[in-house]
């Protein structure tokens, strides 16, 4: 969380830092002069600026969220499987655009930023590497969450596989 107020003795130690900081920037003038300027946001105390030093997410990321997500994404894994078992017959029968994943709303939730960093920074899912993942909408979320629903189903039948039943059942649930 970015903080309203700073001691006086907490805005000496960050402007110290930054100032270091920009002195081991060598040439990169850019990146010296930036943290030239928090070192003076901090050391003058210009609240309203803080947001321009704390740049750290606002809130944790709950475990929840975390799992969930990476649910959706295992999810997605096992749908593509399934779809590669089908004949073309059936994929064309299929309304597969409806499951298709798109993302999550970067504005309204963290499963965004979670997928983002699990995607780009730690290598998973790479068959989304290439995505815009901001889907702009918070309704991708619902329709993953019924979907998951359907998964949960065949897991309940000890099946971990979906097979063609379950993505006719995933794009009549949405």
């Amino acid at each position: 969380m970015i903080p309203k107020q700073l001691s006086i003795v907490e805005r000496q130690i960050l402007a110290n830092q930054f100032e270091i900081l920009s002195k081991l920037c060598g040439e990169d003038e850019y990146s010296a002069r930036d943290f030239e300027k928090k070192s003076e946001i901090v050391k003058y105390g210009y609240t309203g600026e803080y947001s321009e030093v704390f740049d750290v997410h606002i809130d944790e990321i709950p475990h929840e969220i975390c799992r969930e997500t990476n649910e959706i994404l295992n999810m997605y894994r096992r749908i593509e499987t399934a779809k590669a078992k089908l004949s073309d017959d059936e994929k064309r029968q299929l309304d597969l655009n409806k499951i298709k994943f798109e993302g999550f709303d970067a504005n309204n939730n963290s499963h965004y930023h979670y997928a983002k960093y699990m995607i780009e920074n730690l290598d998973k899912w790479q068959e989304h590497k290439e995505m815009y993942l901001n889907s702009h909408s918070e309704f991708p979320l619902m329709k993953y969450r019924k979907m998951l629903a359907i998964q949960e189903k065949a897991f309940s039948e000890n099946r971990y596989e979906l097979n063609l039943e379950d993505l006719k059942e995933m794009i009549a649930s949405i």
